[in-house]
């Protein structure tokens, strides 16, 4: 099933006969706009860290840069050596994934689109509250916090998060380490170096 596998083979390429690349933006993620205290539930957000994927014994590491804006999001996975190797778009008329070597999905969201491609979904309407250390609202959620207040684990539609460090941003508490989990099946580990909060 080749299109359960092509983030492995995207970066297998990358490393070894030099693929084509994606266009990057530029890692401008130093943050130059006022830090806001209280970040609304659709707040603007970019961020860029590192990301580690295990789903069913195989695994896939890389990084990623994430631009969210209210009903859009923008999402670029880069290979180790910083090659762009897939992209996501996402809006109110649906979600794409196109990569460096011409393949193009498309699907009505980014949980259908993934599980397509990847076998597996992403709970992008999760995870984007879900990074920024909040359950998601629409949604039962269980919390357990740490000495300092902050969200510690969080259970939600199926999913655990844990999370595993933060970091002040202009005044702000955000998380900069968490690993998201759907029991043994899949784990996926943030690292967040850069935040940018408007």
């Amino acid at each position: 099933m080749a299109n359960l596998r092509f983030l492995g083979s995207f970066v297998i390429s990358a490393l070894l006969w030099g693929c084509a690349e994606l266009p990057v933006p530029p890692p401008e993620l130093e943050s130059t706009a006022r830090q806001q205290a209280d970040i609304g539930a659709d707040g603007l957000f970019r961020l860029a860290g590192r990301i580690a994927v295990s789903h069913n014994g195989e695994s896939f590491s890389g990084s990623l840069r994430w631009s969210h804006a209210a009903g859009e999001d923008e999402i670029f996975i880069l290979s180790p050596l910083g090659q762009g190797i897939a992209r996501i778009l996402s809006n109110a008329a649906g979600a794409s994934l196109s990569t460096a070597e011409g393949r193009s999905y498309r699907a009505a969201d980014v949980e259908s689109l993934t599980e397509e491609a990847l076998g597996w979904r992403l709970p992008a309407r999760g995870l984007q509250y879900w990074v920024m250390g909040r359950p998601a609202p629409d949604g039962v959620a269980e919390s357990e916090m740490d000495d300092n207040k902050q969200l510690r684990t969080l259970r939600q539609d199926g999913w655990r998060i844990d999370y595993l460090g933060y970091r002040m941003v202009q005044g702000a508490s955000l998380p900069a380490k968490l690993e998201v989990a759907l029991d043994e099946r899949l784990r996926v580990r943030l690292v967040i170096d850069d935040w940018v909060l408007p």
